[in-house]
């Protein structure tokens, strides 16, 4: 046996048996009334397509959050994004941790930080153009 398949085979395996793994996804129930909802479609669309899969917690799962290891990787990235902003959660914030949210969307929106490359390159339609993140930053420095 080379030495190529040697080291290839029981990595093949033992990626394959990982699979059988049980992982339990955490669901937690989203409270309409602390959801953030705004009136303007656009910016509402442009949050939905970049940001909520992170940073809400109605994540929509891809097929690939299935496959051990990255479904740990995925819910690791969820869990954070969601500590540092919650849009399921926003009319819970204090009025000044809101305020505080938005100009920290602002700031990451301006600088392209959001949506982190590795989503929009997995996630093409989440790459934000110049005319959304211009309608992010206009809108969440009005709130």
């Amino acid at each position: 046996m080379s030495k190529t398949k040697k080291i290839l085979v029981p990595i093949v395996l033992i990626l394959g048996l990982i699979q059988f793994i049980p992982y339990q996804r955490i669901e937690i129930p989203v409270d309409a009334s602390a959801k953030f909802t705004t009136d303007n479609v656009e910016v509402q669309n442009i949050l939905d397509k970049a940001c909520m899969d992170c940073h809400s917690n109605e994540t929509k799962y891809p097929w690939y959050a299935n496959v051990v290891p990255v479904n740990y990787f995925l819910a690791n990235h969820i869990t954070e994004g969601t500590e540092h902003l919650n849009f399921s959660e926003w009319n819970s914030y204090p009025l000044e941790d809101q305020k505080h949210a938005a100009e920290e969307i602002v700031e990451v929106v301006e600088k392209k930080e959001m949506p982190m490359l590795f989503y929009w390159l997995i996630h093409w339609d989440a790459k934000l153009t110049d005319a959304e993140r211009d309608a992010l930053v206009t809108y969440f420095k009005s709130l």
